[in-house]
């Protein structure tokens, strides 16, 4: 090990009463998100209030929620297939229809996708009982959509709350896992939707973006776990695409136009802004899209290292990341933008491989990841 190795956070007491939210963003909202976990933990931040996430978000944050440290939800992340987590159904022409019409489904919610997820929550439950935890984590929440408003799980039951801002507890245990994980992953018409019995009620969930809050719902450990703005760290890995506006692209004008007005929302919630107080993490991951699953590890260690670096950007700002673990983490930023832009100056060349091997090598030096 180098003599950059370092004591995280060993200049610096634990922050209090921290609560993480990682945003919707299908595969690189799981991979930047278990990024931005590994720099929580570089920074010092081994314990959290509240853990939660909806659609991509809610995979590594319910790994974490489990008990497994940074390292090890940053490895599940690269290890998993995402792609042998969901049965295709169809023709690769049907997908391809499927994605198109991804905006106009959003507002129609069909109940049966071109792809379903059975296998992703066997994975979750398999995983959390892997981990020796209960159930349901005890720190874990997310939610779903459905036809009137939202469901949310929490480790105390689940609450209902519709359009109109009425409120009821369903339940006062906490629901299926692995059920509520599918469900807010549901992108109508792309991933089934997954269909919950609640007493008399039946509910049929749909992704966890589908609410007025959009992809970033910190409602949720503000309603129900008391967290104030400046304590919510957030992970925002942006549109599908890593931007962050809330207007519509021409090219999905052109698309209204031929398609029809139902084929992009009409409304776009704005992204959270950290005038507002929130810490807001913001990874750009451009070399993939979001309902990408078949991914490279390079891609992938290049998704987690985006979530690495816009968390330390915002811990900074927040004054959550200083000292020791700062030196270190603005010398690991700095020497992967090295790695990529070599990479990329010499992309003919370049084997497969080569940009995991230097990154986890860079990793290994400063004491965040164990080569095998």
């Amino acid at each position: 090990m180098s003599d950059n190795t370092i004591n995280p956070r060993a200049d610096l007491g634990q922050p209090a009463d921290l609560h993480l939210l990682i945003s919707s963003g299908g595969s690189r909202a799981i991979l930047a998100g278990a990024g931005t976990i590994l720099l929580c933990d570089h920074a010092g931040i081994k314990s959290w209030k509240s853990i939660g996430g909806i659609s991509g978000g809610s995979l590594p944050t319910v790994l974490h929620a489990a008990g497994y440290d940074a390292r090890t939800s940053v490895k599940i992340a690269l290890d998993v297939d995402f792609s042998s987590l969901l049965t295709r159904r169809g023709s690769i022409l049907k997908i391809l229809f499927a994605y198109m019409m991804q905006s106009r489904y959003e507002q129609t919610r069909p109940k049966k996708g071109v792809l379903s997820s059975e296998k992703v929550g066997t994975f979750v439950e398999t995983q959390v009982a892997a981990a020796g935890n209960a159930a349901w984590p005890t720190l874990y929440w997310t939610q779903a959509g459905v036809e009137d408003g939202q469901l949310v799980f929490t480790s105390t039951g689940i609450h209902h709350i519709k359009r109109t801002g009425s409120y009821r507890q369903l339940m006062s245990e906490p629901g299926p896992l692995g059920v509520a994980v599918r469900g807010s992953c549901a992108v109508p018409g792309i991933i089934d939707a997954v269909p919950v019995q609640i007493g008399k009620d039946e509910f049929w969930l749909h992704d966890g973006v589908l609410s007025p809050e959009g992809r970033t719902p910190v409602s949720v450990p503000e309603r129900f776990y008391g967290a104030k703005p400046e304590q919510i760290i957030v992970c925002d890995v942006g549109e599908s695409d890593g931007s962050r506006t809330i207007k519509p692209s021409k090219a999905k004008l052109f698309w209204r136009w031929f398609c029809g007005k139902l084929c992009v929302p009409e409304y776009y919630p704005p992204p959270l802004d950290e005038k507002d107080g929130y810490i807001i993490c913001e990874p750009t991951v451009t070399n993939f899209k979001s309902l990408q699953f078949t991914l490279t590890r390079d891609q992938k260690w290049q998704a987690v290292m985006s979530g690495y670096m816009g968390a330390a950007a915002a811990l900074e700002r927040a004054h959550l990341l200083s000292g020791d673990a700062l030196v270190a983490s603005r010398e690991i930023c700095a020497k992967f933008q090295d790695i990529v832009a070599d990479c990329e100056a010499r992309k003919k060349s370049v084997k497969a491989g080569e940009l995991t091997e230097r990154t986890e090598a860079l990793l290994s030096s400063y004491g965040l990841w164990a080569r095998s």
